[in-house]
């Protein structure tokens, strides 16, 4: 009987022993979640417009300002670059210099909600699409070359399908269409992800966290070196601007869903377009795999494919200069065309 009390008392300790353990863990969920809550609060007090760089500028689109930067030649051919998830324009810094130097006249745009544009809180492809054919308007460009990276290949192709007499060229690099995956029906997203306030947390967790911007960087790259300083503080600038993390919550439930209304959404629309397409992508891409390359290629019928050797999900920085020389060979080649 004593036996029997001993081995009883021995696993209650253990039974408290674990529950203290498992409510001391989600204590310190909690905690760390409030506190990256509360210093996104603190550190997000800044209204854009006021922490832009001066290397950009905004133009009025009938959904807010979009932020851009501009480079090269008033007169050369126009080529309008998409950033991917969480970057900005000064993304494609070495790019930018690159392509004004060849003599074509870039606008990097800074894709809402993510860099210094306004966000609107409607953030579907073609709404994205729609802000495009508005800044060409304002900027009196009849035709450019679309180019688009990862998530940015959503709004980019999105503008092809949709406004073909305005594109003369698409590039797509590493490009995030979730074509070959199943959708995830726009009505009925995972239960956690209908409530903003846990959205909110999972952000100031990851995405407005600047302790985790170079670790997420670093998950996106072959090279994880090249996660330096200087990418590092580009993508942790637009963290002071009002409401970031709030903003990219929203952002969050359209990013996750599927965007029912967009043609690029469908593949069965991809072998119409009919403009000159350069597919560019990095060989070790863990993001969106080598095997998603191929079946665009497949199913663009215009369509080159050019592939990275030793290069992940971001070539612009991984192998700038070997990405800036492929890039600049296709837009030559589509200038020529047209």
């Amino acid at each position: 009987m004593a036996r029997r009390a001993s081995g009883r008392s021995r696993v209650r300790r253990r039974w408290v022993i674990g529950a203290t353990v498992v409510a001391a863990l989600a204590l310190a969920v909690v905690l760390t979640a409030l506190g990256c809550r509360g210093a996104a609060a603190w550190r997000e007090r800044f209204d854009a417009a006021d922490v832009a760089p001066p290397t950009g500028h905004y133009v009025a689109t009938r959904s807010g300002r979009i932020f851009l930067q501009e480079a090269g030649p008033r007169d050369g051919v126009a080529v309008v670059l998409f950033h991917g998830t969480a970057a900005w324009s000064e993304l494609w810094r070495h790019t930018i210099s690159t392509l004004a130097s060849a003599g074509f006249r870039v606008i990097a745009l800074d894709i809402p909600p993510f860099g210094f544009s306004d966000r609107p809180g409607s953030y579907t492809r073609t709404d994205q699409a729609a802000r495009v054919r508005d800044v060409l308007d304002e900027l009196a460009i009849p035709t450019a070359i679309i180019v688009g990276h990862s998530f940015g290949a959503g709004a980019a192709t999105e503008t092809v399908l949709r406004f073909p007499d305005r594109v003369r060229g698409l590039v797509l690099i590493d490009a995030a269409l979730s074509l070959t995956a199943p959708a995830v029906p726009a009505s009925a997203p995972p239960f956690f992800l209908r409530y903003g306030w846990f959205r909110g947390i999972m952000v100031s967790l990851t995405i407005t966290n600047p302790l985790m911007t170079r670790t997420l960087l670093g998950m996106l790259l072959a090279k994880k070196e090249r996660a330096t300083p200087e990418y590092v503080a580009i993508l942790q600038q637009p963290m002071v601007i009002r409401h970031t993390t709030r903003d990219l919550a929203t952002w969050l439930l359209y990013f996750l869903s599927n965007d029912g209304n967009a043609l690029s959404a469908d593949r069965q629309t991809y072998p119409a377009i009919a403009a000159r397409t350069a597919i560019i992508w990095g060989d070790k891409d863990s993001v969106t795999p080598l095997a998603q390359a191929h079946d665009l290629h497949e199913i663009i019928p215009t369509s080159t494919l050019s592939i990275l050797v030793g290069v992940g999900h971001i070539p612009q920085i991984e192998d700038p200069e070997t990405f800036n020389r492929v890039l600049v060979g296709q837009l030559v080649l589509m200038t020529k065309a047209a």
